[in-house]
């Protein structure tokens, strides 16, 4: 039998074919059984590409001492203190695969690894960036159908469409990831790395991809994905003039400075900016944000139980939380509650204050890189993605078919030199 032969570039090809996977198979990837079956076939899909690339390197990739680096240790952190997490959790092997969104210590595991070996190996160009903006669109065409009231591909169940949310069942399903929230922020993080590329490197090509992207967003209207935007757009400018960074961080403040007075000051009829303005001046409602801060506030009661190792990965479901009430016909139909709705306050209350600090701290090295080093295309892309993804986790919920994509961008905010191939340099990232 001939054996295979371990090299850098085997180990960088199995690499980049896994991130374009990421970004085609895993993002476009629809079950039998339509929005009903979303969350475990996605899961699925994600554990076989996943797994299936971890098995490559272990046959192709050369056998090395690890090079660790500041994000890499802070990752391993992340793990270690999940894990000891899941050790000291009065709720055993429920930690190991969590409730229903699958994110105990297992998947956890993947994130990091699948973290590590990205930041090592993969070797990423224009042609990346191209597979997402095409996948990313057809995943807009298929909502903007559905935003007409159509039922392409038998998603929604027989005699339902995209109108029956929140009238015949709880929430709005739309586009290749079911729950708009999901949608919308994957596409709210392509956005900003099509506008990055747009205004930095003169792609056109991404133009009609951006502009439906925005469309969409506006149509679906989930207001954590606008708040991402925003808050990308408002602190991003130091990213698209880095030349001109300190002018630019300081024009991000004031411009955040005014939003904020504007916010607190609004009395107009959205109805966000009218809870944002009555929780400036001092006023508390736990309807807020559709119920979030009901939630948050009794995830912040919990936390305070195990502060620093929390009840262990995915297990919020099995803490005893009142159940979430969805009105329909003058009944309420109760909601077990399986996430805090805050990312950050989520790994809080399952992992510890020690895994949010090592997560956050991951998060922070990242968009540190990508500002001092801005005026390379490829940290201004990932910096903008992460700086949309850092505003929309606090009103977020990490499942399998959103959290690849940000680990996908803090690996490619790692390397420390521009990769070079057949000396030239790699143009973007």
């Amino acid at each position: 039998m001939r054996r295979i032969r371990r090299s850098p570039a085997r180990a960088e090809r199995a690499t980049y074919l896994y991130a374009c996977a990421l970004v085609t198979v895993l993002l476009l990837f629809l079950p039998y059984g339509g929005y009903e079956r979303m969350m475990e076939g996605k899961y699925a899909c994600f554990l076989a590409l996943t797994l299936g690339y971890l098995a490559a390197l272990c046959a192709v990739a050369p056998i090395e001492k690890p090079r660790m680096t500041a994000s890499m240790w802070c990752a391993a952190a992340y793990l270690a203190f999940s894990a000891l997490s899941a050790l000291c959790s009065p709720y055993g092997a429920a930690t190991l695969l969590g409730g229903t969104r699958r994110e105990g210590l297992l998947t956890l595991a993947l994130y990091v690894a699948m973290f590590c070996f990205l930041a090592r190996y993969l070797r990423a160009g224009r042609r990346l960036l191209y597979l997402a903006a095409l996948s990313v669109a057809l995943c807009d065409l298929l909502a903007v159908v559905q935003l007409t009231g159509r039922n392409p591909l038998g998603l929604y169940p027989a005699g339902l469409d995209y109108f029956d949310g929140d009238r015949v069942y709880a929430g709005f399903y739309a586009g290749t990831s079911g729950n708009i929230d999901f949608t919308a922020f994957l596409l709210a993080l392509a956005a900003c790395v099509f506008a990055l590329a747009l205004a930095r490197l003169r792609l056109w090509a991404l133009a009609p991809a951006l502009a439906l992207t925005l469309f969409v967003l506006f149509r679906l209207g989930v207001s954590g994905a606008w708040a991402g935007l925003a808050f990308a757009a408002v602190w991003g400018l130091a990213l698209c003039f880095p030349k001109r960074r300190k002018t630019m961080l300081l024009l991000s403040a004031f411009l955040s400075a005014a939003a904020l007075v504007f916010v607190r000051l609004y009395r107009g009829a959205n109805q966000t900016l009218t809870e944002a303005s009555r929780l400036l001046r001092g006023e508390f409602d736990g309807a807020f944000g559709s119920g979030r801060l009901a939630i948050w506030r009794d995830c912040l009661y919990l936390a305070r139980e195990r502060p620093l190792l929390g009840g262990g990965p995915d297990t919020l479901w099995l803490r005893g939380l009142e159940p979430f009430s969805w009105y329909r016909g003058g009944g309420a139909t109760p909601v077990d509650i399986t996430a805090a709705h805050n990312e950050y306050l989520n790994i809080l209350v399952n992992q510890g204050a020690l895994a949010l600090a090592a997560y956050l701290a991951l998060l922070g090295i990242a968009l540190v890189r990508c500002f001092r080093r801005a005026e390379e295309p490829r940290f201004a892309l990932c910096g903008a993605g992460l700086l949309c993804y850092a505003a929309m986790a606090a009103f977020s919920v990490s499942t399998c078919i959103t959290a690849p994509y940000v680990w996908l961008l803090l690996a490619l905010a790692q390397k420390e030199k521009t990769q070079l191939k057949n000396g030239e340099e790699y143009p973007i990232i």
